[in-house]
């Protein structure tokens, strides 16, 4: 691109702008999921998600009290524990089963 090209570039009128903005819409507006996706690397998609959670935990949690966070986080290790115990134990059981025969 010229020097000429970037500064006719730059000094884009709002008018142009305006149509560039409408033509955009267009092409937006025929767009499927895939061909939106197809433009954005999968890890892009799931840094934008893993921030999106953060932002909306941080909210949730400013929301809360101390106490209430203590509670959550005591209320998330006895599930964990729970489904730990729940793998073990169908683990157990799959262990000591006798080999099925056909």
């Amino acid at each position: 691109m010229t020097n000429e090209n970037q500064t006719e570039k730059q000094t884009v009128s709002p008018e142009r702008k305006d149509a560039q903005i409408l033509v955009a819409n267009q092409l937006l507006s025929r767009t499927n999921l895939a061909e939106a996706l197809a433009q954005v690397s999968l890890n892009a998609l799931i840094q934008l998600t893993q921030n999106k959670a953060m932002e909306q935990a941080e909210q949730q949690l400013e929301a809360m009290t101390d106490e209430e966070v203590s509670e959550f986080l005591e209320n998330a290790k006895k599930q964990q524990e729970e489904a730990q115990n729940a793998a073990q134990q169908a683990v157990d059981q799959v262990s000591n089963e006798p080999a099925s025969t056909n």
